[in-house]
């Protein structure tokens, strides 16, 4: 789900039941601000953790699916594709030091409002694209931030590369799109109990999935059209919170339509929990920036600042989120 890997030359196969067009500045739903949260897969996990520390005001947990800690590459893709996918030391005082200054500097919200957040971190042990030195690592990060019993680290679970589920997508141990892994465990459902507590148990995912704007893709190498998926709770008004689900590389609505969307789990558990989910999706690019599979900027190829408030494709989902709230979150 990296840039770069061959086992991703493969022709991916696009599928996904018809969705609902949109528009994101129309529709405003009643947002619950005190449950808001974000996770990622691969590359994505890398976009979740940037995301979280730059708008830590407004989220209240993270869960990170096979990437390591916030800032590992440093702006640099060689040390991206090396020590924060191989493992190795990532220099974890250094990222920690970075946060804090970009805190003081007012780029990223004040590391305090991470103190009383979740962390859910996950490593597949048949995971042979990223090594599991990086998700420890991300755990580590979050230890230092938040309380231990706050941050949760799963890497017991037989799966490959790929965001597990019940029963949705290639076999447990078979790595290819659209990186859905069936190994009877609820990864999104494991996620939602672990970032908002008590909940009721999943039903059918009975609601809209919609096509909506991202206000400002074209400035941050994004496609024009999220995902959102709307329990009909949320239509009619009911308080609901909000989870960004953040795809990983070959991931996105280009290469496998709307299966990470549908096929994920966080449906079937938004609709008994009234939680709007969102889907942002990434472009591809074959010219510069190079990024022929889609991956989130993690190594910096839209902005110095990728890992910041001022970093493109945060600007966006931050923007996306405000059109749905319908005012600045």
């Amino acid at each position: 789900m990296f840039k770069y890997l061959p086992l991703l030359l493969v022709v991916l196969t696009a599928c996904g039941k018809e969705t609902v067009s949109s528009d994101a500045e129309a529709i405003s739903y009643n947002i619950d601000a005190s449950r808001i949260s974000v996770s990622g897969v691969s590359s994505g996990a890398y976009m979740a953790g940037q995301l979280h520390l730059a708008h830590s005001a407004i989220f209240n947990g993270v869960a990170i699916i096979a990437g390591g800690p916030y800032y590992c590459a440093m702006g640099d893709i060689s040390r991206g594709l090396g020590v924060c996918m191989k493992g190795g030391d990532p220099g974890l005082d250094s990222l920690l030091d970075y946060a804090r200054a970009v805190s003081v500097a007012q780029m990223i919200d004040d590391l305090a409002n991470i103190n009383d957040d979740r962390a859910w971190v996950f490593h597949g042990v048949e995971d042979s694209v990223v090594d599991e030195g990086p998700s420890v690592a991300a755990a580590a990060f979050y230890t230092v931030l938040m309380s231990d019993e706050a941050v949760t680290l799963v890497n017991d679970i037989p799966s490959v590369h790929g965001f597990p589920t019940l029963t949705t997508g290639q076999p447990c141990d078979s790595f290819g799109a659209p990186f859905l892994n069936a190994c009877g465990y609820d990864a999104a459902g494991e996620i939602f109990k672990a970032l908002h507590g008590d909940l009721d148990e999943r039903g059918s995912a009975e609601g809209e999935l919609l096509l909506i704007s991202q206000p400002g893709y074209d400035a941050a190498e994004m496609l024009e059209d999220a995902y959102l998926y709307v329990p009909a709770s949320c239509s009619n008004g009911a308080a609901c919170g909000i989870h960004v689900a953040i795809h990983g590389c070959s991931q996105s609505s280009e290469f496998v339509a709307d299966a990470f969307a549908s096929g994920a789990g966080f449906n079937e558990w938004a609709d008994t929990n009234q939680m709007l989910v969102l889907y942002p999706q990434v472009a591809s690019s074959k010219l510069a920036p190079m990024n022929p599979y889609g991956c989130w900027d993690w190594w910096g190829y839209t902005s110095d600042s990728y890992a910041t408030r001022q970093g493109p494709q945060i600007a966006v989902i931050k923007s996306t989120l405000d059109a749905l709230a319908g005012t600045t979150l």
